[in-house]
């Protein structure tokens, strides 16, 4: 029982952490909750401890929320893993995460162009700013253990952003695209 019990402390102890953790990036992303952010493994989800009630993910409005939740999570996770040498792969893979603060695919395209158009877009590029800011810090701190690899069509005009950019947008402008014209 000893045992057990130890376990389950150890379990607490980490999820306290993890929570703070979570918690403490919340600001940067300004999310619509200010609370306490914790990690539910019973029912695996995030919760915002609101005073009176607490607020699990999928009463926390819409696709922004959910992706900072997620975002919080999963960040929270990979940081305890590089911290204590835990056997996970140090890299996370994000698929257009900035496709929720452009709902509509006109506004989405309007991303994929020049850095000027991306400019003039009126997108939320403040929260997708602070997004790849969280981003950027997470991986300054547990470098060289840990990358993100992020599939994206948006072009932003972030110095950062521009020098973290492997490939080249693929436009359809001329021969840079992902499906040749010929294949069409």
């Amino acid at each position: 029982m000893l045992a057990d019990d130890g376990e389950q402390d150890l379990l607490a102890s980490i999820l306290n952490r993890i929570g703070l953790r979570m918690t403490g990036w919340t600001e940067l992303l300004q999310l619509e909750h200010r609370a306490p952010y914790r990690l539910d493994l019973n029912n695996l989800t995030v919760v915002a401890d609101r005073p009176g009630r607490p607020i699990p993910m999928q009463r926390m409005g819409g696709g922004k929320n959910w992706l900072g939740c997620h975002l919080l999570a999963l960040l929270a996770l990979h940081e305890h893993f590089v911290q204590n040498k835990c056997p996970v792969p140090g890299f996370l893979v994000l698929d257009q995460p900035t496709q929720v603060y452009f709902p509509s695919t006109q506004q989405y395209k309007a991303l994929s162009g020049t850095t000027q158009e991306t400019l003039e877009s009126d997108a939320d590029l403040d929260a997708v700013g602070r997004m790849f800011d969280l981003l950027f810090s997470v991986c300054a701190e547990l470098a060289p253990n840990f990358q993100i690899i992020v599939l994206e069509h948006a072009n932003l005009p972030d110095e950062r952003y521009q020098a973290a950019v492997i490939e080249d947008p693929w436009s359809g402008i001329g021969h840079h695209a992902l499906v040749p014209e010929e294949w069409k």
